[in-house]
Parts: C-alpha cells; sequence; structure tokens
C-alpha cells in the first residue's frame, strides 16, 4: 500500500455536493510531472470527503467545514517504470481546496502543523501511521512538509507542499515507499505547473 491507495476509492465516489471540473487547469499536468507518469484517476470531493479520510473522522469533518473548506479536486499520478525488478514508483497527488474567502483559505495553511496525522489529512490520500514523524522543510512559496511512517511492511516518504493563492489552496504531493522521493521533487512538480499557468494566462485564485 502507498501514497494514494486511498485515492482510488475516493475517486470513484468523487465527491457529491462539489463540482471542481474548472479547477483542472490548476492540477499538474503530465508535462509538469519529471520523467513518465499515467494517469490514475481524478475527481471531486467535499470538505466531508477529505474529512472522512482521517483516523479522527468526525472531528476533522468538523474541523473542515470551520475553516471555510467548499471541496476540492484532486488528480492521482502513478510513474511508469520499466519492467520488473524495479523500485516502487513514485506517487503523485495534485490537489485544489477551495475556501469561502481569500482569508479563510491563507488561516488554513497558516494553522498547519508539522503533525504526522495533520499531513495526511491534508489530501486525498493514504499514508501510515505508525512510526511516524513530520518536519516542516524550508520553502521560497507556501508551506513544505515532510511525512516519514511505516505500519508493517508499508512505509511511505512523502513530501506535501500548500501554497494558498485566493480563495483556493494549491497542493502537490509526492512520495513512494523506498525513498527515492526528494523534496525537490514537489517543488519542481509546483514549479513547473506554474510555469505552465502563467504560459497560459491561467489564474489561480478566482474560485
Amino acid at each position: 500500500m502507498l501514497l494514494a491507495a486511498a485515492v482510488v476509492i475516493a475517486g470513484c465516489r468523487a465527491g457529491a455536493g462539489f463540482d471542481g471540473t474548472g479547477l483542472d487547469p490548476l492540477l499538474c499536468q503530465a508535462e509538469d510531472l519529471p520523467g513518465a507518469f499515467m494517469e490514475q484517476t481524478r475527481g471531486d470531493f467535499t470538505a466531508d470527503d477529505l474529512g472522512g479520510l482521517s483516523r479522527m473522522p468526525e472531528e476533522r469533518k468538523a474541523a473542515y467545514r470551520t475553516a471555510g473548506m467548499q471541496g476540492g479536486r484532486f488528480v492521482f499520478w502513478k510513474e511508469a517504470l520499466p519492467r520488473p525488478p524495479f523500485a516502487s514508483p513514485v506517487n503523485v497527488v495534485c490537489q485544489v481546496l477551495s475556501f469561502s474567502s481569500e482569508a479563510q483559505a491563507a488561516a488554513w495553511v497558516a494553522a498547519l502543523t508539522a503533525e504526522p496525522e495533520v499531513i495526511r489529512d491534508s489530501g486525498m490520500l493514504w499514508a501510515p501511521m505508525e512510526r511516524a514523524t513530520a518536519i516542516e522543510l524550508p520553502a521560497e512559496r507556501g508551506r513544505l512538509f515532510e511525512l516519514d511512517a511505516a505500519e508493517g511492511d508499508a512505509k511511505v516518504r512523502l513530501f506535501a507542499l500548500h501554497e494558498p493563492r485566493g480563495r483556493l489552496v494549491l497542493s502537490v504531493f509526492a512520495g513512494d515507499r523506498d525513498g527515492r522521493t526528494e523534496a525537490a521533487t514537489a517543488l519542481a512538480i509546483a514549479a513547473a505547473r506554474d510555469a505552465r499557468l502563467e504560459r497560459g494566462g491561467a489564474t489561480s485564485g478566482s474560485r
């Protein structure tokens, strides 16, 4: 089991009550990713969908509603590797959260703490929580966290980058189970996404 094991399930029931299809240009595209990746799924979700993935679902749902989170959109990419044997693939989840106001989006990012469950619960993804540690790393824009955890045979090294943009929060999650992913991976994906948006003249905080 890896970074985005829960994403496939979430994508299949894509949160009723929030239509995030207009946010697709703000998610990472194949051209933004380092190397060859295959899209696994994408979909919409509500604040309750995101909170429901937590080990404290009711508490997290209430916190997200209070924070003004309306819902979001995500895409899950998996690295395409040659024939086995090979290392575990890098998994990437790109996500856009929509809030009721710019102030609420900024406040949600500012309130994030370097706690494993907080970082895991900030995205439509799965990660083991036994022997888990999280730290915040330097980032020129937004906030960057590293999560390392293991549970039985499952383990993950995950980097999470969150950036408020108007009423939106743009996020990149990148990780794998063999520790090949570096912080630079998430930062490079976000930079490539931003460069593409600037070339296309897209805005990233109007929804």
